[in-house]
């Protein structure tokens, strides 16, 4: 699943532009008449598996997360997390500026007072939270990047009096225009108030409104949700999720292309640099080897899982095999110069290599180096990801599906598509149970039941021109990790909703059953996943 060679040459002529409409529909009441607002579905509508919802439920998602703020100035805010009785409540600092006192008025019209100490001002943006407590339960609103152009947005002018309208985002390019304001918009919804829900076609929050030019309806501006979920932990707020860099300092001796952590989180191996692979005891940040002896950059690095073997593979198609007791070669593989191996794995029980190429998936018994299977039809594989099991394989390839084998037999079970032809399927990964599937590709992260091969969700996880370059399912399951040029996002995969950005460009990454999350790019990373 570690991936240093990405076939970047191959996109050339696949990107398509997204066309962004414009116009706008005004503010009616929510409590309002819909007939005649039917959503126009994008190209890419027709292929997801949660399309966007009716106009009716979204109004009803957006109106259920507003909240109407009354103090010295007033204004709207959405719920945003709820830890037992305590509700958090995202709003701008212009709402909360006076001396207070505060009141939180909910879409049923109960009013709950807020402590001075339940105002708490994010650094750097325009964002502040309140914080109010209940033992009634209000919906929590769905956090989301934007994937689509078309938006809505929800202010509450009054207590019970919630205006909604649509509009249009003309760029979420991180054209900051201070504050963190990043998103802009065209809506015929003006100076209604600050601090109002932007939300998408699922209903999802991406931004909060603040800015307001009263002699353009093409000048708005919002701050999108992403800065919050950034900046929460900075101010003591506890999402879950939230992530915390560690203070271990690795030092590897290039940019890495391709890293493998053993299972239980204690070894580290980064590519050197060439032909060169560091292996680190990563929480004392020692360098334990540095084994040389590929003629070419390694592409993909392997642990087994009682940490005595390290399988490498390079760009000239040469997989050695360590014996990480000594530091020294025990085999070495060799196929064509011309047939990179892209990604590596080892079976539980530490006695297989599986490789992946342009030749296909090939069997290899790791004692001997002795090609033991070629499995039928899987050329031109790009990643590979073995079951917790180990009776099953999932590969992912050129040609934009996801092959899924039965390891016991070598058999092919599903050949899954993963999108459009002419793109690549870039990732693949399966989660701790064995049941779900997961694919990454242009943006999108698709999953599938892997028994029957039936697609479960798509998630639009990354911006346009970014394939998701590496996948990890959390150690329970419920949430899974992604990297790409705009950042690894870590996503729930009930909902399909964001959880966490950590920003910087990831090309791989290594996830353990301890939750520690290392990340490779422009430099090493290492985060503990709550």
């Amino acid at each position: 699943m570690n991936h240093g060679f990405h076939r970047f040459s191959r996109m050339a002529g696949m990107m398509v532009g997204m066309a962004i409409a414009s116009g706008g529909l005004g503010p009616v009441p929510v409590l309002g008449r819909f007939e005649g607002w039917g959503l126009q579905a994008s190209a890419s509508d027709s292929s997801l598996f949660n399309p966007p919802l009716a106009i009716e439920e979204v109004t009803a998602i957006a109106k259920d997360m507003t909240v109407f703020i009354a103090g010295p100035t007033s204004g709207s805010g959405a719920i945003v997390h709820r830890q037992g009785n305590v509700y958090t409540v995202l709003t701008t600092k212009t709402v909360v500026s006076g001396s207070g006192p505060y009141q939180v008025v909910t879409s049923n019209g109960r009013r709950y007072s807020v402590s001075p100490s339940g105002v708490i001002m994010l650094p750097l943006v325009d964002l502040a939270v309140l914080q109010f407590t209940s033992s009634e339960t209000y919906p929590v609103a769905q956090l989301a990047e934007p994937s689509d152009s078309q938006i809505y947005l929800t202010v509450a002018t009054q207590p019970q009096t919630t205006l909604f309208a649509a509009g249009n985002l003309v760029s979420t390019a991180g054209m900051n225009l201070s504050d963190g304001y990043d998103l802009l918009y065209n809506s015929a919804l003006q100076s209604a108030g600050s601090g109002g829900p932007v939300v998408d076609r699922w209903g999802r929050l991406i931004g909060i409104q603040g800015r307001f030019n009263p002699e353009s309806v093409t000048a708005s501006s919002a701050i999108a949700v992403s800065n919050f979920l950034r900046l929460a932990p900075t101010v003591g707020l506890n999402l879950g999720w939230r992530g915390s860099l560690l203070s271990n300092m690795i030092q590897p001796a290039t940019q890495p292309r391709a890293i493998a952590l053993s299972p239980d989180g204690s070894l580290l191996a980064t590519d050197g640099g060439y032909n060169q692979i560091q292996l680190w005891d990563w929480q004392s940040s020692q360098l334990i080897y540095t084994l040389s002896g590929h003629n070419s950059e390694v592409n993909s690095l392997a642990i087994s899982p009682n940490k005595q073997i390290l399988v490498s593979g390079d760009q000239q198609g040469q997989a050695i095999i360590w014996n990480l007791r000594t530091g020294q070669i025990a085999n070495t593989i060799t196929r064509s110069p011309s047939n990179p191996i892209t990604s590596v794995a080892i079976t539980g029980n530490g006695q297989t290599l599986i490789t992946g190429s342009n030749q296909g998936i090939e069997l290899w018994d790791i004692n001997t180096g002795r090609l033991v299977l070629t499995l039928p039809e899987s050329g031109e594989a790009n990643a590979i990801a073995i079951s917790p099991d180990s009776r099953t394989l999932v590969s992912g390839h050129l040609d934009n599906t996801v092959k899924v084998w039965n390891l016991l037999n070598g058999n092919l079970v599903h050949t899954l598509e993963a999108g459009e032809p002419g793109f690549i399927v870039e990732s693949v990964a399966i989660s701790p149970d064995g049941q779900t599937i997961a694919g990454g590709t242009y943006r999108e992260i698709r999953l599938w039941n892997r028994e029957r091969g039936i697609r479960q969700r798509t998630i639009v996880a990354h911006c346009d021109l970014c394939y998701v370059y590496d996948l990890a399912f959390t150690p329970e399951g419920e949430a899974i990790v992604s990297t790409s040029e705009d950042g690894t996002k870590i996503w729930n995969i009930a909902e399909g909703t964001l959880l966490r950005t950590i920003d910087g460009s990831a090309k791989t990454l290594a996830l353990s059953g301890d939750r520690t999350l290392i990340l490779g790019g422009d430099t090493l990373r290492i985060w503990q996943v709550p």
